[in-house]
Formats: C-alpha cells, sequence, structure tokens
C-alpha cells in the first residue's frame, strides 16, 4: 500500500500541541493487551472508550486505542510526569497507514533476523518492529544479550534497510511470551497476552503459601519464569490462613490427638497427622473440617504417646 507520508505530516502539524487546558485524562493503550498510558485530551474531542486517537510518545506520532475516559487529574496510576496531550482522532488516513506499518513491522522481523545472521549474533534473536506514525523511526524489540558494541553494529546495518531511524530494545522473557502470545500448560490462552496490562511481582512463597508442589514444571509458565497466577488466590490463602493453627499445632480429633501437618484453604479443612496407636505401626494422614478440630495448644509441639488415644464421644 503506497500512502503519501507527507498527508501524515499535514495533518499533524494542523492538530492541536502543547498544554491542554481544562482537559481530561484518556488512558490509552497501544497494543491489544499492552501497557495502559494516559494522555491529556482537549474538552471539545469528546472521546469515547475504544475509540482511536493520535498521540505524541517518546517514539514520535502513535495510533492507540482509547481504554477509559474522564479519569480524575490526580488519578494515582498517571505518575507525577506532565501528561502529554492526545494530537487528534485517527482518521481514515492514520487507521490505514497504522494497518500499513503493521504489516511492514512483520516483514522487518525478517530482515531483522537476516542482519543478526550476518553480524554472527548468536544471542539475540528478533521479536517485533514496531514504526512510528510517520514512518521515520522504527523500535525493535529483542530477546537475549546484546552489547554496547554489538548494539551499534546491528543499529547502523538495520538504519539504511528500514529507511530510517533505528532504536534497539532488549525485552525480557515475560515480554516475548507476551508478545508472540500462545497457550499455557493449562490449556487456556496465556494470561499475560490476554488481559495482563503488566506484570506483577511473584514469589516462591506464594507458591509455599499455597502449598503448590515446588516441581519447576508446576511453577514455572512458558517463559521459564514463575507463573503469574501464582499471585491470583495468594492472599485468599493468605486470609484463610488467618482462621488455621499453625503447623505442628497439636489438636483433637475424632480419631485421637495428632498435630496439623498442612491445610486446605478452599475446603476449610486441617489435615491431621495421628501417631501410631495399638497395632497400628505407621502414622496415618486425616482431613478434618475446622469446626471439627479442638486445638490444644497455642504453641506448636510433638504430640505425646498418651494424647494418642482417640478422643471420647
Amino acid at each position: 500500500m503506497d500512502i503519501d507520508r507527507e498527508n501524515i505530516k499535514l495533518e499533524a502539524e494542523g492538530a492541536p500541541a502543547g498544554a491542554v487546558v481544562g482537559g481530561t485524562v484518556v488512558a490509552v493503550r497501544f497494543q491489544p493487551v499492552g501497557k495502559i498510558y494516559y494522555f491529556l485530551a482537549a474538552p471539545e474531542l469528546a472521546l469515547q472508550a475504544r475509540e482511536w486517537v493520535v498521540v505524541e510518545t517518546t517514539h514520535g506520532l502513535q495510533v492507540g486505542q482509547v481504554v477509559t475516559v474522564n479519569l480524575p487529574p490526580t488519578c494515582a496510576t498517571c505518575g507525577e510526569e506532565t501528561l502529554r496531550p492526545i494530537v487528534r482522532r485517527a482518521s481514515a488516513l492514520d487507521m490505514a497507514r497504522h494497518q500499513h506499518l503493521r504489516e511492514r513491522g512483520v516483514r522487518a522481523v525478517e530482515a531483522v533476523a537476516e542482519e543478526i545472521k550476518a553480524l554472527g549474533l548468536k544471542e539475540i534473536k528478533a521479536v517485533q518492529v514496531e514504526f512510528t506514525l510517520d514512518g521515520e523511526k522504527a523500535v525493535v524489540f529483542c530477546v537475549g544479550t546484546l552489547s554496547g558494541n554489538d548494539q551499534n553494529a546491528l543499529r547502523r546495518r538495520l538504519a539504511p534497510r528500514l529507511r530510517c531511524h533505528v532504536d534497539l530494545r532488549v525485552v525480557g522473557p515475560r515480554d516475548h511470551a507476551k508478545m508472540l502470545g500462545g497457550y499455557g500448560v493449562c490449556g487456556e490462552p496465556r494470561c499475560c497476552a490476554r488481559f495482563l496490562s503488566d506484570f506483577h511481582t511473584v514469589s516462591i512463597r506464594m507458591a509455599k503459601d499455597q502449598s503448590i508442589s515446588m516441581a519447576p514444571t508446576d511453577i514455572t509458565g512458558m517463559c521459564g519464569r514463575l507463573r503469574c497466577c501464582l499471585a491470583y488466590e495468594h492472599q485468599v490463602y493468605l486470609d484463610s490462613a488467618k482462621d488455621f493453627p499453625k503447623r505442628k499445632t497439636r489438636v483433637r480429633t475424632s480419631e485421637g490427638i495428632g498435630r496439623v501437618i498442612d491445610w486446605d484453604a478452599l475446603k476449610a479443612e486441617l489435615i491431621v497427622e495421628i501417631p501410631p496407636d495399638g497395632p497400628r505401626r505407621e502414622r496415618k494422614h486425616y482431613r478434618f473440617p475446622l469446626t471439627e478440630v479442638e486445638v490444644l495448644s497455642a504453641e506448636p509441639e510433638e504430640p505425646t504417646e498418651e494424647d494418642s488415644e482417640p478422643a471420647s464421644e
């Protein structure tokens, strides 16, 4: 598709610039499930959610989709930086240009891969290429390791081939998985590519608090990092744990006195280990509803032989 680049520039020159007096804060994203950024819209634009707009970013003019409008000027997520204004509502020409540049970006990934191979860079891989609306700048996303000298060499080779200024950006494995999309081990589309606008902190402690197996295949996602879903129910388990006795606490049950070895927060059940009694030579684990268990000691301790007798009715 051959689109006159000058028309894009002329539309931008005629658009409002600088500070917008009395404007409203608008949330905009540039990818279907990308990070949300905030801009200031002039009142006369009267923007609605899901509309497309042209904004001025640090990379240049870009097309984004409105997520939320009429946010309070002091919204906590907007940050302390001065908000950039929305240039204009995207026109048919803007959208045609935007689609053309997306297709050009797909082809550019192959060109970047060829240049990486020509330079013998085995530790880096091209993932995605994005062009600004005027086509004068390309942001190349790569995954791997790239030294400063290699960056300069790759940038010099890509600039004449892509016919624009090139900005290289190395992303982590999570961002890489988000760009690729695909499915997780649960059979559902990956959370990062489906609805996560931003990544949150995930730790091993979250898996331990939920009694999840520490096997790498059980706690790591397709990106090789801890699964984002470990954080979804973590707070529920923490809140539930307040109602449960600590592990190794002595408790009285219908099967006798034993100690708590674990609990099931979702079912509100305790898993209790009952020591051997009489002919029984091995310890057994039982599940009891929390309401049917009597805590015998506040501090965890080992059950004694005397405490192993069944509870009398």
